[in-house]
């Protein structure tokens, strides 16, 4: 049985599709990966590359149903509404795959703001309309789960397979050292972010909360940024007089694992102003939790539902008194996270998905 896969991701960096890849290589004897980039271990699977290796998603798009109609495969898994195109494709010329559809994101109410998402608004127009079609559909957590269901019309409630990632990747702790050590010399209590510079992001209530609580706490920022939104950061940093405030860019992952290690506190926020911000499923919370690094986080209810369940972290949008109960009760928080990190398996996520799935394709006669 021939399963193939289709993203629209960088899959080096993009942490859930490389999960389903290896979901994709245990359903069926056969594995065929197409996207613009390649995988850590393109061996195991046959590759088969878009846009020469470059975002090009009209080359994509045309790469994917010529790649689809050479290799003939019994089984698609599609990911994310880049990928809705494909999806009326093979609803109207090949009934007879068996469709897997994986929602990381959920972009069901963006207003067109530019040209990029009044692409994106095509994209949600194909997903609304063609994803009942799909045998499977997967969600990232259960809000957005019930959500997908009734939008979409499914007959079913989309299968949940949450965005629990553990960074594996091993970091050189004296280069490491060498490079942060100064933002972690004192006693300062020291908070991390990895959503880049962004309003949507709440970086600047997060940058003016820990700037207002002065020298003694420290904001250490991570992630990517646009030039305006880096300017504008700098220019609150001096307006202000703040010298607790730090943005170092895009970092490795390897270089984010050991940052999490050796802060206090990390941080997902999310504004609460569109359905996917709403229902955020970041994988950062769990990638923190790995680390046995309390979190603080807005009060989106998947963020809410973790930190009200297992007591390991505060859901605010008041992010200087959430700061200042977490250094409070640190210690309890720190317990709390390391229980919850030892009953979380990751790789007893993938193999529950591949049995739910192998189920359902074995219910439907394909083998």
């Amino acid at each position: 049985m021939k399963v193939m896969f289709i993203v629209y991701h960088d899959i080096k960096v993009e942490a859930r599709s490389q999960e389903i890849l290896e979901v994709a290589k245990n359903l069926g004897s056969e594995t065929v990966f197409v996207s613009y980039s390649k995988p850590f271990d393109e061996g195991s699977c046959k590759c088969i590359l878009t846009g020469k290796g470059k975002r090009n998603y009209f080359s994509f798009i045309k790469n994917s149903i010529k790649a689809i109609k050479n290799e003939n495969p019994d089984i698609i898994i599609l990911h994310d509404n880049y990928t809705a195109v494909i999806l009326r494709w093979l609803h109207k010329y090949r009934k007879k795959i068996f469709v897997i559809y994986d929602s990381s994101e959920l972009y069901i109410d963006r207003k067109p703001k530019s040209l990029k998402t009044f692409i994106a608004m095509h994209m949600n127009y194909f997903e609304k309309k063609y994803l009942r079609y799909a045998n499977i559909v997967i969600a990232a957590n259960v809000e957005r789960a019930e959500i997908m269901k009734n939008y979409f019309h499914l007959n079913v409630t989309p299968i949940v397979f949450d965005n629990a990632h553990k960074i594996d990747d091993l970091y050189d702790t004296q280069a490491c050292d060498k490079k942060y050590d100064k933002f972690f010399s004192d006693d300062a209590f020291c908070v991390l972010y990895g959503g880049g510079i962004g309003k949507p992001r709440m970086t600047f209530e997060l940058a003016k909360a820990v700037g207002n609580l002065g020298n003694n706490y420290r904001l250490i920022i991570a992630g990517q940024s646009s030039e305006s939104e880096k300017k504008q950061l700098y220019s609150m940093i001096k307006s202000n007089n703040y010298n607790n405030i730090f943005y170092l860019g895009f970092i490795p992952r390897n270089e984010w694992r050991y940052l999490l290690k050796k802060s206090e506190i990390s941080v997902s926020v999310f504004t609460q102003d569109t359905v996917n911000n709403i229902n955020c499923a970041s994988g950062k919370i769990y990638e923190s939790i790995f680390e046995g690094t309390p979190i603080l986080t807005s009060e989106n209810p998947p963020f809410k539902r973790i930190c009200k369940n297992y007591g390991v972290g505060v859901s605010t949008i008041d992010f200087t008194n959430g700061i200042l109960e977490l250094q409070k009760n640190y210690q309890s928080y720190r317990k709390n996270v390391e229980s919850y990190a030892k009953n979380l398996n990751v790789e007893d996520r993938i193999d529950l998905l591949i049995k739910t799935l192998k189920e359902k394709i074995e219910s439907n006669n394909i083998t």
